[in-house]
This record gives C-alpha cells, sequence and structure tokens, in this order.
C-alpha cells in the first residue's frame, strides 16, 4: 500500500546489490552510486519535492531495528510504520534483520538535523521491505544533495547499525567525556521525587561516596515551585529557599566527599507561576496539559539567548559540575508550523540552543558533563552532551536493558547511562541484582534511600558496582554482539582487548566465539541456574565441549581464564 499511495509510475528505479532498488521521483534523482567495499555511497540530488524509496527482499525477516523511543521492533505494515526525526528525535536510520540476527538491509540518511520522517514496513502485495522517505519543501531547501548509504554486504545487525554510523555520523564532533560520566550516579528522583533538601540528600552522601559513586545527580524539586510533579512554576530556575538556603555550598560539601553535583533543568518549560513567564509569553504558544506548563520555541533568538545565559548562571553560582537537561523533545511540538523567529526549522534551532548551552557551560566550568535522554539521541547533537541516559522506566529493568543497548548502537562516543535504578524497599539481593544487571552495559545510576538500604542491599550494592567497574572499559567499549531486538536482547556480549563479556538474560542459548579470548566472563542475568552456549569460532575445547551448559548460579558471574 506504501507504494500504490505515492505516484509508483514516477518513480524511477535502480538495482544496488542483493535484490535491494533505490527509487527516486519527483525533485529527487540519483547523482552517482559509488561503491566503497563496505557501504554502497549513494548522492541524490534534491531540486524539489519529492521521494526516496528503498526496497528489499523480505527473506526470513524477525523485525526492523530504528533508533526512536519505544521502536516498533517487529515487522509493521508499510502502513503503519513511522519514526519521525530531527536533531532532538531519534535518527534517520534503519535496519531489518532476520531470524538468524543478519541484517540484510542497513542504511541511513545524511539529513542529520532537519526535520523529516521515515516511512517503512513489509509490502502485503509484493511480499518485500518497503522504506520511504518523504522530501518536502524544507528538506528540498537544504544544501541541494543527500546523501543516502547502504550496507554492502549481510552483516550481523548491531556491525551493520554501528557501520552506517560510522558512515555518516564518525567524523562528527563529539564532547570529550567528563570525569563524572563514566562513573556510577547516584540520583535523587525516584528515591525522593521532589520531596528533596539539603537535610535530606546529604543523609546520603556518605553512602554513596562509600559505595562507589562518583556523581549525586540533583534531580527535579530543588527549585522554586518544584513541588507537585507538575511545572507550573518553572522557568526562573532559582533555588527553593525552603530546601536548599544555600545550594553552593550543598555542592561543596558533596564534592569535599568525592561527589560531583549535576543538576537538573527543564529549560524549554515556563510556567505561568514564574517570574520569567511575563518577558517570554510571547515566545511560548504552545501549551502541555500533561505537564501543565508552556514549551517555548527556540526558534526565537530571544529564546536561546535567555536559556544559554540561564544553564551558564546555574553551573556558574552554584559551582555545578554539570546540568541534566531534560524535556528537550517537547520543542517538537512546533515541527513542521511556520516559524516567527529567525529560524525555521526545530532541529537547526535546537542545535544552535544546545550548541550556545555547551559552549557557554565550559566557559565557566571545563570539563563539566551533560546529559540528554532518549528520544534525543541523533548523533548531531553529542557534540554538545557526553552523557546520553535511557528514558524513564521505573523498576523495569527488561526496558532498562532494551534501551540501554539500543542507545550503544547509535552513540558512538557518547557515554551511555542507565535510567536510574530502583526497587522496592524490602527487595533482596536477588532483586537488586536484577535490576542492576539491566542497565550493566551502561553506566549504572541507581536512585534509592541510600542511607535506608538493607545490610543486604548495600552489601549486594557494593558487589555489582565493583565488578562493574572491574569490566567497565569492556562493557562500554566492547564490539556488542546481541540477540534479536524484537526478542528485548535476550542475550549481549562484549569483546575488548581479548576479554569476552558474556550476559544470559532469558536462560537463552548464548553462541561463544572464542578466537582471541584469553578471558570469558559469564554472566547469569537470569533467576535459572546454568547457561546453554554453544561454541561458533575457537578453540572449543577450552570449556571442554563445543555445546553444553556453564555452570553459573543465578544472578552470578563466571571468570574463565583460557590461556
Amino acid at each position: 500500500m506504501l507504494l500504490e499511495d505515492h505516484q509508483l509510475s514516477l518513480v524511477d528505479w535502480a538495482e544496488l546489490r542483493r535484490g535491494i532498488r533505490l527509487g527516486s521521483g519527483g525533485g529527487c534523482r540519483v547523482l552517482d552510486v559509488v561503491d566503497d567495499g563496505a557501504l554502497l555511497r549513494v548522492r541524490l540530488a534534491v531540486e524539489g519535492g519529492g521521494q526516496v524509496i528503498l526496497q528489499a527482499p523480505l527473506g526470513d525477516a524477525a523485525g526492523y531495528w530504528h533508533p526512536g523511543l519505544d521502536a516498533e521492533r517487529g515487522l509493521p505494515a508499510d502502513w503503519a510504520g513511522v519514526d519521525r526525526f530531527s536533531a532532538i528525535r531519534s535518527a534517520p536510520v534503519g535496519a531489518l534483520y532476520d531470524v538468524d540476527g543478519t541484517s540484510r538491509l542497513a542504511f541511513g540518511v545524511g539529513w542529520t538535523t532537519g526535520e523529516g520522517e521515515l516511512q517503512f514496513g513489509v509490502s502485503e502485495e509484493e511480499k518485500n521491505f518497503v522504506v520511504r522517505l518523504p522530501v518536502d519543501d524544507r528538506m528540498a531547501a537544504g544544501p541541494g544533495e543527500l546523501e543516502l548509504v547502504v550496507v554492502r554486504e549481510a552483516l550481523p545487525f548491531p556491525r551493520a547499525v554501528r557501520a552506517v554510523a560510522d558512515a555518516l555520523y564518525g567524523e562528527l564532533p563529539a564532547r570529550p567525556a567528563a570525569r563524572a560520566s563514566l562513573e556510577p550516579v547516584y540520583s535523587t528522583w525516584y528515591a525522593y521525587s521532589q520531596s528533596i533538601s539539603d537535610e535530606i540528600v546529604s543523609r546520603d552522601l556518605p553512602v554513596a561516596a562509600e559505595l562507589g559513586f562518583g556523581s549525586v545527580f540533583l534531580d527535579d524539586g530543588w527549585q522554586r515551585f518544584g513541588d507537585g510533579r507538575w511545572y507550573a512554576g518553572c522557568g526562573d530556575w532559582v533555588p527553593d529557599p525552603a530546601k536548599f538556603p544555600d545550594l553552593a555550598g550543598f555542592a561543596e560539601r558533596a564534592r569535599a566527599q568525592g561527589l560531583d553535583v549535576v543538576l537538573w533543568l527543564a529549560p524549554l518549560l515556563i510556567g505561568e507561576q514564574s517570574e520569567a513567564y511575563p518577558q517570554l509569553a510571547e515566545f511560548a504558544t504552545e501549551y502541555s496539559t500533561g505537564l501543565r506548563a508552556w514549551v517555548l520555541d527556540p526558534r526565537h533568538r530571544e529564546v536561546r539567548e535567555h536559556l544559554v545565559e540561564t544553564c551558564a548562571r546555574l553551573v556558574r553560582d552554584y559551582g555545578l559540575d554539570g546540568l541534566k537537561i531534560d524535556f528537550l523533545n517537547n520543542a517538537m511540538v512546533y515541527a513542521g508550523a511556520p516559524g516567527t523567529g529567525d529560524l525555521d526549522d526545530i532541529g537547526f534551532a535546537m542545535t544552535e540552543l544546545l550548541r550556545g548551552i555547551a559552549d557557554a557551560v565550559d566557559l565557566v566550568r571545563p570539563g563539566a558533563l551533560i546529559e540528554f535522554r532518549q528520544p534525543y539521541v541523533s548523533p548531531v547533537v553529542a557534540a554538545f552532551a557526553d552523557v546520553v541516559r535511557a528514558n524513564d522506566c521505573p523498576a523495569d529493568a527488561d526496558q532498562n536493558r532494551r534501551s540501554v543497548l539500543d542507545l550503544r548502537l547509535l552513540a558512538g562516543r557518547q557515554i551511555v547511562h542507565a535510567d536510574p535504578i530502583m526497587w522496592a524497599g524490602e527487595a533482596g539481593a536477588d532483586a537488586v541484582s536484577r535490576q542492576l544487571l539491566g542497565g550493566l552495559f551502561g553506566v549504572p545510576q541507581v536512585s534509592m534511600p541510600l542511607a535506608a538500604l538493607t545490610d543486604e542491599q548495600r552489601e549486594t550494592v557494593a558487589a555489582r558496582l565493583a565488578e562493574w567497574r572491574s569490566l567497565r572499559e569492556v562493557l562500554l567499549g566492547g564490539e556488542l554482539e546481541l540477540g534479536l531486538p524484537n526478542r528485548g536482547f535476550p542475550t549481549a556480549n562484549a569483546r575488548r582487548d581479548g576479554t569476552l563479556v558474556v550476559v544470559d538474560y532469558e536462560s537463552a542459548l548464548v553462541e561463544l566465539d572464542l578466537a582471541g579470548v584469553r578471558e570469558l566472563v559469564v554472566v547469569n542475568a537470569s533467576a535459572i541456574d546454568g547457561v546453554p552456549y554453544r561454541v561458533v569460532g575457537g578453540d572449543a575445547a577450552a570449556l571442554g565441549a563445543a555445546e553444553g551448559i556453564l555452570d553459573v548460579p543465578a544472578w552470578g558471574t563466571v571468570r574463565r581464564s583460557l590461556g
């Protein structure tokens, strides 16, 4: 249906490789196709509105991966699949993968900043998979050319996605990682919600330092009018004097205990209770009923300048080590709407805003940490935040795992953080382990009242963080091998410098390529003893047999030297 609805007779078709076809129409036409041995690089002229289409054999497809938040992990019909993207939402990258994890179509579009959308899905009529990029007037008003890259050969889908990301984004600048970005985080959000104060958080700081956390992320609730889970008071971004009468003093005392201080804010939100509202109201014409606040339109220079100064002021006045910048994706309420400021496109406006914030913060505090979260995951904004975090998923260890691994596929040099990890107050060691292991392939953030942890919980957190730290370089920097996305990544491996870390989340069969492996680390992140395995490369004799069950207890870890 997708093809039938969009003037198929006016599309020019070209054969690529392995049955993949490229179509272009309207103001879009193919200038050339360059085969560099790893990728097909297609250069398209864009002289007006039109469309670009990819058709691929369906094969034994199990699902389609894309970086959009809460992505469809299966195979939507071609009239149902859509991923809208901009600099602050998703990215124009996708991979169709088979039931064996092989991607036979992996591609990306070099429209890295502006607004757009990809339509995709299974064609019921043609029995193939279709991806369509509508090219609208805004896109046509761009540089006049568009780059499309397609992975040349079938590859395991993590490698295929990485190849596309490297080709499109590998030369883009990335913000250097702050010291605290690589250390476990103590977050106040799930621990206390907005009910925080200097006194409450200070009780947890010694425990955080003892357990090995490197920072405290002071979340929503520190600011004036920061109560009630709504944002009608946002906009001034000054401390609540009853909660934090001396925020700079709090930051100084936290640092004296070895903890950097990162402060949350949602700069685009402005509420009618704030003192800033009268002067900025004309630039906030969209109201969020769910947040009970107005959304500032970053396409106005006045908005960008105000928010840049706000962020710099917070870091300067309170001696902060970084900012957790939230709700940026709400700017998409203005997507496609006519602009009344100096910029028209939300993606370009947000890029200017975020560049300004990063530069201003760096002038005040060189090496500061800046955190973004899903869905603003496009590598084009990686220059403005060294940390990208999984979206909110309180106590959902499985979703945390899926989100962290989704982010890892595209993040490049950004440091991926798990969503803050929480558990029931009465939870035992196994429940705590399950939550922490869900975020294993990112930097752990933990959000519990630390001073109130039971002895068992405290010992479990300390042990798990110590284990994570011992494997950090492999977990964060290793090459990933993943189970199927549509099954929630039931297994995940990372290899680096002769070490292979294998994590089994669902008591699934893990396939082990032992070639070049000197140390094997197997983590059983399930409630069932034993990890079933099959050796698919390297010396099977190192494990005694080519297949079997590794003796790893539930929630346990076994390290084995292979020579």
